[in-house]
């Protein structure tokens, strides 16, 4: 089973679309689930909401059947003690308004003719202890019941109906309106005479209260002798006053209870063109649960029902509305949906993480054999060595242009046929039998190298020796499959190898003799040690050289040739030594050197070929990470390049007694406005009081070291404009680097350059 890290790698490999489509699944699942989870939900919620509207409903009805029979029962009363005690009545509305709130205001409002009204009011303002009148009111109901503006006296009329009964004690606050001629108001006249016309109980439109609350009235008539006369005509000529019961609407729509707190009611009128009539409750607390949109909407929905009041009197309709509700749904359910979204697309993550890692395996698996395959053909097309694969009949199965240029026939002919006809290799001034090398490799399946004395004759009659090896190839089982002769002409080979290291030591030579002369500095002591210093250079080439001569004389046939060429190399650089000694007059006399536009990374280069056999020497791999499209520096590409020879080296010593793996890296990288060249190695690194004199004369960590190679390395940087640092790395071992300033930094033009 993979590993947590194996398991994060495969999840890192995914591209950001499918890591982003990931992030969208589990937010799309996360949004299923929580609908799901709501959808199962709604049907209890809806009869959660029919339950609380009909209990809402029932209580209306019942406070409404409070109000009626408090009418009736008032009614009752005043027919009984008509023209009596008024203690009993003024008990019950006192009794009625403590019990009910909603019910602010109870009251007979007897009926007064024209003849009656001037001995009424008298009565009544004696009884009062204060002036009364019958007065109109003309203002809008409760926008200024309080200014005198609004209130004169009601002109002569055959009767009136004025509010002179305000019971309880509680409705006193309402005896601004004693004397409203309730007959002939706007509001509630017409009220009034369909009470005084049917007999019934009925209820007047709604009006507005001083404090802004809605109210409405209850409306019965009482007529003389407490009987109900059969006409119309009778019920108004019989009527002796009008019993008002003042409902405060708000107060009567008030419902109790926190699993109301979000639903709002309102009283709506039966008849839709007199919906500007409608009563609301007090709006429920509002919840801000951020926009309003369709998800809001969809996770939050609002409900609303309307249901008919069962009174026939009562002409208004029941609506409940319940608000867009967020505390509905439970922070637990947003966790599961989440979570659960979170598990499942986990899950699925992971499999697609296992497909994708299986997929780019197969990929790099078939790219690594394809791009194999293809270097393989393209290789054994391009090398300069003849190719020749046979088949266990020594029929031809493949030859690459060289070995089709040497056998002299074309690769589609050669194909399929048998090694003789294209492989005629004659064995010169043979003493003994030699041993067809192709047979030795196919009885003995082992790699088989031609005799020294082998030459190839060619089809026009001439022979080339050759030089190769025969070897089989086997597959899984051990079995052969193919043999494989490589092999090669010896002579243009030879003179390639001889004119190749003339051309090398001909750029050594030159590098070397222009090395030489970098070591000019200021003074001519450090001109002079630096002269020593370039001697150990020839010296340490003559080291290697000769090494490599003894090296090739343990072998039973050495090549003379390469013999003699290590060792022609070894006298020039004996010679390149005492010439630069020859040369120490010149040191004080020659000019100094010209800056010049400079490729540091091929300075680099330049200087790995010049070491390079010391590195195999003391067994240090160089790295390198140059940094491509470097802007030029304007420096001497001579002593840019003893700067980069004199750290290299200095590394390399550094690593001499390091057990172990040996390695040196060098990278060149832009700086700002500069360019930086490192020389890093992975030795034991330096002491920090080693570290404060590194660039200082004469100063040298080691035995035999005479303290003059960073000194002039110094010199030289800070003469071309630039700075030379030392320090110690973190994961180990020292770093040497220089800047030098750039000719153009990059993204720079010209003009803003200069």
């Amino acid at each position: 089973m993979p590993s947590l890290d194996s398991w994060w790698r495969m999840i890192g490999d995914l591209s950001i679309r499918v890591k982003a489509s990931f992030v969208l699944l589990w937010l799309l699942l996360s949004l299923a689930i929580l609908l799901a989870a709501l959808f199962l939900t709604e049907e209890s919620r809806q009869q959660q909401f029919e339950s609380a509207t009909l209990h809402i409903k029932k209580t209306l009805e019942e406070r409404l059947l409070i109000c009626e029979t408090a009418i009736y029962g008032y009614a009752g009363l005043s027919a009984a003690d008509h023209g009596s005690s008024q203690n009993r009545l003024r008990q019950f509305a006192q009794n009625i308004g403590t019990r009910y709130p909603y019910i602010y205001l109870m009251g007979l409002q007897p009926t007064v003719t024209l003849a009656e009204r001037a001995s009424f009011e008298a009565a009544t303002s004696f009884g009062n202890k204060q002036p009364f009148t019958i007065r109109d009111y003309s203002g809008k109901a409760g926008s200024g019941w309080q200014d005198a503006r609004f209130w004169r006296p009601a002109p002569a009329r055959p009767y009136y109906i004025p509010l002179a009964d305000t019971q309880p004690a509680s409705a006193r606050r309402y005896d601004f309106m004693l004397g409203l001629d309730l007959a002939r108001d706007p509001t509630l006249g017409p009220a009034v005479s369909q009470a005084i016309r049917s007999g019934e109980i009925e209820v007047t439109p709604p009006f507005r209260l001083q404090d802004g609350e809605h109210g409405f009235g209850y409306l019965k008539a009482i007529y003389r002798d407490g009987v109900l006369p059969e006409t119309v005509a009778d019920r108004q000529q019989g009527v002796i006053g009008i019993i008002l019961l003042g409902v405060r609407a708000e107060a009567l729509l008030a419902v109790q209870g926190d699993n109301d707190r979000q639903l709002d009611l309102r009283l709506l009128p039966n008849n839709p063109q007199q919906q500007a009539g409608s009563i609301s409750s007090p709006p429920a607390p509002s919840i801000s649960v951020g926009s309003s949109g369709w998800l809001h909407k969809l996770l939050q929905p609002s409900r609303q029902m309307q249901l008919a009041i069962e009174r026939d009197y009562f002409p208004y309709r029941l609506e409940v509305f319940r608000h867009e509700d967020a505390n509905h749904i439970p922070l637990p359910l947003y966790g599961l949906a989440m979570g659960s979204a979170a598990f499942i697309t986990a899950l699925l993550l992971l499999i697609a993480a296992s497909q994708n890692n299986e997929r780019l395996q197969s990929e790099r698996y078939h790219e690594t054999l394809q791009r194999e395959r293809q270097q393989a053909l393209i290789t054994l097309e391009s090398i300069d060595d003849a190719v020749l694969v046979l088949d266990c009949d020594y029929q031809v199965e493949y030859l690459n242009p060289k070995a089709a240029l040497l056998l002299g026939v074309t690769q589609t002919r050669a194909v399929g046929m048998q090694l003789e006809l294209v492989w005629r290799v004659r064995f010169e001034l043979a003493r003994e039998a030699i041993t067809d090398p192709v047979k030795a490799c196919h009885q003995q399946l082992q790699r088989v190298e031609l005799p020294e004395n082998a030459y190839l004759l060619r089809p026009d009659g001439q022979g080339a020796f050759i030089e190769g090896t025969v070897s089989p190839l086997l597959d899984p089982d051990g079995a052969l499959r193919s043999i494989v002769i490589t092999f090669r002409d010896m002579a243009p080979l030879r003179q390639r190898m001889a004119e190749a290291l003339e051309r090398s030591e001909m750029r050594l030579k030159q590098h070397q003799a222009e090395l030489a002369r970098v070591t000019r500095i200021n003074t001519l002591g450090e001109m002079t040690s630096g002269i020593a210093h370039e001697i150990n250079q020839p010296l340490s080439a003559i080291v290697s050289y000769n090494e490599a001569c003894l090296s090739m004389l343990d072998d039973e046939e050495p090549d003379r040739i390469l013999l003699k060429t290590a060792l022609f190399s070894s006298v020039k650089q004996a010679q390149r030594a005492g010439h630069i000694v020859k040369k120490l007059r010149e040191f004080v006399a020659s000019k100094q050197a010209e800056l010049a536009a400079v490729d540091v990374n091929q300075a680099v280069l330049n200087v790995i070929t010049l070491i390079e056999s010391e590195l195999r020497d003391h067994a240090v791999t160089i790295d390198t990470d140059l940094a491509r499209d470097l802007p030029r520096v304007r420096a001497d590409a001579i002593q840019m390049e003893q700067v980069v020879m004199n750290l290299c080296k200095n590394a390399m010593e550094a690593l001499m007694d390091l057990p172990g793996e040996r390695r040196l890296f060098i990278y060149s990288e832009p700086r700002g406005q500069r360019v930086r060249v490192g020389v890093r190695d992975n030795g034991p690194g330096m002491p920090a009081e080693t570290l404060q004199k590194v660039f200082q004369p004469f100063f040298s960590s080691k035995s035999q070291g005479m303290g003059l190679g960073l000194t002039i390395s110094h010199t030289i940087i800070e003469n071309m404009g630039g700075v030379l640092h030392a320090g110690n790395l973190e994961t180990g071992g020292a770093e040497f680097y220089f800047e030098l300033p750039m000719i153009k930094p990059l993204g720079v033009t010209e003009g803003e350059l200069a």
